[in-house]
């Protein structure tokens, strides 16, 4: 992943950069190279004085004189040369400097002693020791200068004799003490200001490092928030598989990402998911058995821990899900919730996860972690609605049980018992009591097979639906003739079995209210689908009823399709309201969303969707 910026566009790369060219320019060396260079040049001007008193004296031929003047011009052109060797060997050998100044004190020796011109000219070793090493520096250069001065003036052949007096003696000595130490001084203060600098300078690095760190934290605080959001406000499983796919792809910036779920009905590993689109077709229909010894991705799906499959051999061990992912390597993240596995997280990645900066496996296994709960939560609910589904139908099929088939048997053994103590002088009233009871067992079996057939209709279309539920209304009212009025609207057939199912439920219920309570011979069934919903709405002009007082009873015989209606729409995640009056008819409003995740329905690899 590339270096992480700050909200003003630099990065810590250029930061440490400006420092290291502050560091050039301000630096220790720097300054000593400069100073270094302004003795050269204070040689080079102090040169002028003896040069000046060569031309006030154009008489003078001494060639003494003008072969002094050029070793000392040799002497500043060697040093100005190479005066950045020079420096940095002073700066290692301090006693070099003595060599200078012994050097310095022999052109005063041979040009005049105590009035030779070349006085300003031999300061410069003494203020380059004052400069380089200080209070030290200016005490020992000083102190060797004044002893090899001394020693040159009363050795002269002129000595103190031609006009000189003790007090330019003095004053000459009182140069060689006072001007080092002036120098000494601000140099002294300018080493404690490069040590206060040098120290801000390593808190400045310091600040920069943590502003970084915590720029980079807020930046993966940001995308956990935000991944956090968006996946509570994930209405389905597509939903959040695609919201984490675009926060390792994009958020985290990894190449590419695949997800897959695990079916906790049929055990197998399907509903694959990828990222970026353009790189993977859509997915294809391939579910693995997790009892798949073979399959190397089961085993990175049993263990807790993050792994990195290289690509050296088949992940999946089937050939078109290895084909559609295409070569590794992948880093391997189990989804688990509470030590559940709930899917398998995919990241494309030629580096280990655990040769990765500690800031992106952190955001992985964070993003890993939220997604585990998401989605283990999400199939919670579903499995949950899938249970309180079935439940309920169990009741429907008991009180229908209940209800005619298990009455209409109790008759026939009535009538049986009946036609056994008739026997044998009663024969003709029992032939025409056995063939009534031929005819009700004959309808008892149509009953229990409708039933049957009734717990999950097969293929359910629009038509079908349509027909069957005549049927049904036919069934339950045989004493009179009953019609459904139909008006539909969108494309029925493109429902998941689960709400097409519920749809038919609730339909036969609240036909089956309009019948036995509603005491009326029709209904009017409209359905209309859009992009994000199905409406249903069951009216009949019957007797109708308080909705209050029926509503906030419990369970009982009389009133069990009622809330078993409200409780199959809200299994998912819909709305069912009632509408009723004694004596005014009654109106049953249901809206289901189309989009959700819902239950798990039998044991097809696709059939939760």
């Amino acid at each position: 992943m590339a270096g992480k910026k700050g909200k003003d566009g630099s990065t810590v790369g250029s930061k440490m950069r400006a420092t290291h060219r502050y560091r050039q320019t301000f630096g220790e060396g720097t300054y000593q190279q400069r100073f270094f260079a302004f003795l050269v040049l204070y040689r080079w001007v102090s040169l002028s004085v003896p040069l000046w008193s060569i031309l006030l004296k154009p008489t003078v031929t001494d060639k003494l004189t003008w072969a002094i003047l050029g070793l000392a011009i040799l002497h500043t052109g060697i040093i100005t040369l190479w005066h950045r060797w020079l420096n940095r060997w002073v700066t290692r050998y301090p006693y070099l400097l003595g060599v200078d100044v012994l050097l310095s004190v022999a052109f005063i020796g041979l040009s005049g002693g105590i009035a030779s011109p070349y006085y300003l000219y031999a300061l410069s070793p003494v203020l380059a020791g004052a400069f380089f090493f200080r209070y030290r520096g200016a005490l020992l250069s000083a102190a060797l200068f004044t002893t090899a001065y001394l020693a040159t003036v009363f050795a002269h052949p002129l000595g103190l004799t031609e006009g000189t007096t003790a007090q330019m003696l003095f004053m000459q000595l009182a140069g060689i003490w006072l001007l080092p130490a002036l120098i000494a001084y601000p140099a002294t203060l300018l080493q404690r200001l490069q040590e206060a600098h040098a120290a801000l300078q390593r808190a400045q690095e310091d600040l920069a490092q943590r502003h970084a760190e915590l720029q980079a934290a807020h930046q993966q605080l940001t995308i956990i928030h935000d991944l956090t959001l968006s996946l509570q406000a994930a209405p389905d499983v597509e939903t959040v598989q695609q919201r984490v796919l675009e926060a390792i792809t994009q958020d985290l910036q990894f190449p590419r990402a695949a997800i897959g779920l695990i079916n906790p009905i049929t055990q197998r590993l399907e509903r694959w998911r990828a990222s970026p689109t353009e790189a993977f077709p859509s997915p294809p229909p391939v579910s693995l058995p997790l009892n798949n010894t073979t399959s190397p991705i089961r085993e990175h799906l049993m263990q807790p821990s993050i792994l990195w499959w290289k690509g050296d051999s088949p992940l999946t061990g089937h050939p078109a899900l290895d084909a559609w992912l295409g070569p590794g390597p992948w880093i391997v993240l189990p989804l688990a919730l509470r030590e559940h596995p709930v899917g398998i997280a995919l990241v494309g990645s030629e580096v280990p996860f655990n040769a990765l900066p500690a800031a992106q496996q952190a955001m992985l296994r964070s993003v890993a972690e939220q997604a585990a709960v998401v989605l283990g939560t999400i199939m919670l609910c579903i499995d949950r609605a899938r249970r309180l589904a079935v439940e309920h139908e169990r009741n429907r099929i008991a009180r229908e049980m209940h209800d005619v088939i298990s009455q209409s048997l109790f008759g026939i053994v009535l009538s049986l018992d009946a036609c056994i103590k008739m026997l044998p002088h009663r024969v003709h009233e029992v032939r025409a009591e056995l063939t009534d009871l031929r005819n009700l067992a004959s309808h008892v079996h149509q009953q229990l097979r409708q039933s049957i057939l009734d717990i999950w209709p097969s293929e359910l279309t629009l038509e079908r639906f349509k027909n069957d539920l005549r049927k049904y209304a036919r069934h339950v009212n045989q004493a009179r003739l009953f019609h459904i009025e139909f008006n539909t609207g969108g494309d029925f057939d493109h429902l998941s079995p689960l709400i097409r199912r519920t749809l038919y439920r609730v339909a036969q219920e609240a036909v089956v209210n309009a019948i036995r309570h509603g005491q009326v011979d029709w209904v009017r069934l409209c359905l209309r689908v859009d992009d994000t919903h199905v409406y249903m709405s069951v009216r009949d002009e019957g007797q109708g009823f308080d909705t209050n007082a029926i509503l906030c009873r419990e369970y009982n015989r009389e009133h069990f399709g009622l809330r078993g209606i409200q409780e199959r729409v809200q299994a998912l995640g819909g709305e069912c309201q009632v509408y009723s009056r004694p004596q005014a008819g009654t109106l049953l409003l249901v809206s289901i969303p189309i989009n959700g995740e819902y239950a798990y329905e039998g044991t097809d690899t696709h059939s939760y969707r």
